[in-house]
C-alpha cells in the first residue's frame, strides 16, 4: 500500500514538474521581461527540481518494481550532485525574488556558488570513492567521512537559507512572495535533513538498503510535489505573469494621461506595484516621497525603479518621462 502510494506521488510530482517548466517557459516567451534574473532563476529551479524528481522516480521504480538496489558510479555521483544542486538553485531563486540591497547580502551572494560547487564535488567524490554500489562501506573511517560531508552540506544549505531570509525577508512587499519563500525554504531544508537522517540510519545499521529504505527516501516525492505545486501557484499569482494584464481596444481618440500610463504598464508587463511607482516617478516624486506615499521602504522603491528601467529599456527618469509622453498620440483605426 505504501509503495503504491509513493509511486503515485512520484508520478504526480513529475507531472507537476513538467507543468511548472512549461508555464515558466511560456511566460518567458511572451513576456518582454522574460530574460530577467528572476525568470531565469525560476526556470533553473523548476528544471533542477524536475531532474531531481525524475532521478528519484527512476530509482524508486528500479528498487521497488525491478528489485535492483545497486547503483553504479554515475548514479551515485549524479545523486550527490543533483540533490544539493536543488539547494543552490533555490538560494539563487530566493535572491532573485527578494532582491535585497542590504550590503551584507553581497558576502552571501559571492560565497554561494563557489561554496556549493566545492561541497557538491566533495559529496560526489565521497559517494563514488568511499561507498560501494549499495551506498555502504566496511571502513569505519569512510563512514565517518561520508557522514561528516553530508552533515556539512545539510548545515550549509540551512545556514545559507536562513541568512538569505534574515537579511532580505523585509524587502518582500507582497504576501504571496512571503508565503512562497517561507514554505519552500522549510520544505527544502526539511528534505535535506530527512535524507541525511536516512543516510545516518543506513550507516549505523538501524535500517538496511531495502524496500523500507526506499520508502523512507520516497518522502522526497511528497516534498517535491508540494514544492512544484507551490511554484505553479506562485507563478500564477505573482504579478510578473502576463496573464494579469488583458488587452484593451485601441481608441481612435488621443489617450488620456491615465490611459497612456496603463498602456505603458501593460505593454511592458509591469507589476501592479511597479505601475504605481512608475506613475509617481512620472509625476516627479523622489524615491523617499514615493516610499512615503506607498508605505514601503526606500530600498524597495529603488528595486522597483530598477525593474521599471529594465523593462522599459530606459536608464534615467528623463528617458522614462519621454517614453511615456511619446505614447500620447492619436491611434489610427
Amino acid at each position: 500500500m505504501i509503495s503504491n502510494t509513493m509511486f503515485i506521488a512520484y508520478t504526480l510530482m513529475c507531472f507537476a514538474s513538467l507543468q511548472a517548466i512549461t508555464l515558466v517557459i511560456v511566460i518567458i516567451k511572451h513576456n518582454d521581461s522574460g530574460k530577467s534574473r528572476l525568470m531565469s532563476a525560476m526556470l533553473n529551479f523548476v528544471i533542477v527540481s524536475a531532474i531531481l524528481g525524475l532521478f528519484y522516480y527512476i530509482t524508486y521504480y528500479r528498487e521497488l518494481i525491478l528489485g535492483k538496489f545497486a547503483a553504479g558510479i554515475f548514479l551515485r555521483g549524479l545523486d550527490a550532485i543533483i540533490f544539493y544542486a536543488m539547494g543552490l538553485s533555490w538560494l539563487k531563486l530566493m535572491d532573485a525574488i527578494i532582491v535585497s540591497p542590504n550590503p551584507k547580502m553581497q558576502f552571501w551572494r559571492k560565497c554561494t556558488t563557489p561554496v556549493f560547487t566545492f561541497l557538491m564535488a566533495v559529496s560526489a567524490a565521497s559517494s563514488i570513492f568511499l561507498l560501494d554500489e549499495y551506498y555502504t562501506t566496511d571502513s569505519f573511517g569512510a563512514e565517518i567521512a561520508v557522514l561528516l560531508s553530508e552533515a556539512v552540506l545539510a548545515i550549509t544549505i540551512i545556514v545559507f537559507t536562513l541568512a538569505y531570509l534574515l537579511l532580505g525577508f523585509r524587502e518582500l512587499v507582497d504576501a504571496s512572495s512571503r508565503r512562497y519563500v517561507i514554505v519552500v525554504s522549510i520544505v527544502v531544508c526539511f528534505n535535506v535533513l530527512w535524507n541525511n537522517i536516512v543516510v545516518a540510519f543506513v550507516f549505523i545499521r538501524a535500517i538496511s538498503v531495502s524496500a523500507l529504505c526506499s520508502n523512507l527516501y520516497a518522502v522526497t516525492s511528497i516534498l517535491l510535489l508540494i514544492t512544484n505545486l507551490l511554484t505553479i501557484l506562485y507563478v500564477y499569482k505573482k504579478d510578473f505573469s502576463p496573464i494579469y494584464f488583458g488587452s484593451k481596444p485601441a481608441s481612435p481618440q488621443t489617450l488620456s494621461e491615465e490611459e497612456v500610463l496603463d498602456l505603458v504598464a501593460e505593454s511592458h508587463r509591469l507589476t501592479e506595484r511597479e505601475r504605481d511607482v512608475m506613475i509617481l516617478a512620472y509625476q516627479g516624486l523622489s524615491n523617499p516621497d514615493i516610499a512615503e506615499k506607498l508605505f514601503i521602504s526606500k530600498h524597495t522603491v529603488k528595486r522597483h525603479m530598477h525593474n521599471i528601467f529594465e523593462k522599459l529599456d530606459v536608464s534615467t527618469r528623463m528617458e522614462l518621462v519621454h517614453l511615456i509622453q511619446t505614447q500620447n498620440h492619436p491611434q489610427l483605426p
